[in-house]
């Protein structure tokens, strides 16, 4: 990461780079797991193992890969990109989440695991997103001044 990326817009959007390091980690790590092993997933997460479910899983797992490079990406990207970005983290990750507390089937681990990072990263995006937002930001003054 360049150092004049690395030092814009302060604290706040460098640990949003951190939150989407993380998570574009674990997607990543998800998104091996799903293509290589999608029966193996489907048995921990405790659904069945048709070729139907093989199949979505290693769909769900191919754009788990797209979404880790974009989330790897926007780390160097100017601040308002980056909060950006973790809006879209907000949304996205906050429909996983809760698509995972209506898996039919019965709790495992695996989906505890799920349901317990999906939170968590969705806390944290809110968290740091909201905090000090009564304050303008440079990036999103100069944005809305470029969209007018």
């Amino acid at each position: 990461m360049s150092a004049e990326v690395k030092g814009q817009g302060g604290a706040r959007a460098n640990m949003l780079r951190g939150v989407l390091l993380c998570g574009s980690l674990v997607f990543a790590a998800s998104s091996v797991f799903l293509l290589v092993a999608p029966g193996t997933f489907a048995l921990l997460l405790g659904i069945s193992d048709t070729r139907d479910v093989t199949w979505s899983l290693q769909m769900v797992g191919a754009c788990l890969v797209a979404l880790s490079g974009q989330m790897w990406l926007v780390r160097s990207a100017p601040e308002v990109s980056v909060r950006r970005a973790a809006m879209v983290m907000v949304v996205g990750g906050g429909a996983m989440t809760l698509l995972t507390l209506f898996v039919p089937a019965e709790w495992t681990p695996l989906r505890w695991g799920y349901l317990a990072f999906g939170a968590l990263f969705l806390a944290m995006y809110l968290a740091l997103l909201l905090i000090g937002r009564s304050k303008p930001v440079a990036g999103d003054v100069a944005a809305s001044e470029a969209e007018s």
